[in-house]
């Protein structure tokens, strides 16, 4: 450096007027550029610290895998809580009205049809009764239908009292969720050989 500031053939005094200015241009840029960044590393550190957090619980959620597979197995083996092909959602309704008290003069079966506002697992059948009963027994229908170890609910319910005042008269839209039967999987040795 200092031939360099021999070559501009200062004075000692015009020197250390230089080295003085150029000191007070470096603080300046050091507070203009390099001041603003020095909360970047705490912020960086953070980050680090809930990446390393992040990092332990996804690898905690992979050991407990398994855990999960045989859950889900068993709750696969488990067909009781949907509807199968065989429990017809009217069969089961007219056990349940008669099992109550609650009389039905008129069962209107829905076809079969996939919704697209359920899942692709599902599909959705609906049931409309027409029924005449009392308040008791209507609401133990509905309380022994729901406790009915099956996915039936009430989509839409209609009531009114009849003309003379004493029971309830209407309608109720039950719907029940059947579970799709899943296409046969292809083997994986021939998905491999088509890539």
């Amino acid at each position: 450096m200092n031939s360099y500031l021999d070559k501009l053939n200062l004075r000692p005094q015009e020197r250390r007027l230089l080295v003085l200015v150029g000191l007070i241009v470096f603080v300046v840029l050091n507070f203009w550029f390099v001041r603003p960044h020095f909360k970047d590393w705490q912020e960086m550190r953070a980050k680090l610290a809930q990446a390393e957090k992040n990092l332990t619980a996804y690898k905690t959620e992979i050991a407990r895998m398994p855990a999960y597979e045989a859950r889900l197995k068993h709750l696969q083996s488990t067909g009781s809580e949907i509807l199968s092909e065989e429990l017809q959602l009217q069969r089961i309704v007219q056990t349940q009205a008669s099992s109550t008290g609650v009389l039905v003069t008129r069962y209107t079966p829905n076809p079969r049809s996939s919704s697209a506002q359920t899942n692709r697992f599902f599909e959705e059948q609906l049931l409309s009764i027409d029924f005449n009963t009392g308040a008791n027994e209507l609401v133990n229908f509905l309380v022994s239908l729901a406790s009915a170890n099956s996915m039936i609910r009430v989509r839409e319910m209609n009531v009114k009292p009849d003309p003379s005042q004493t029971k309830l008269v209407g309608t109720i839209t039950f719907v029940a969720n059947y579970q799709k039967k899943s296409p046969p999987a292809k083997p994986a040795a021939l998905t491999a050989r088509k890539k």
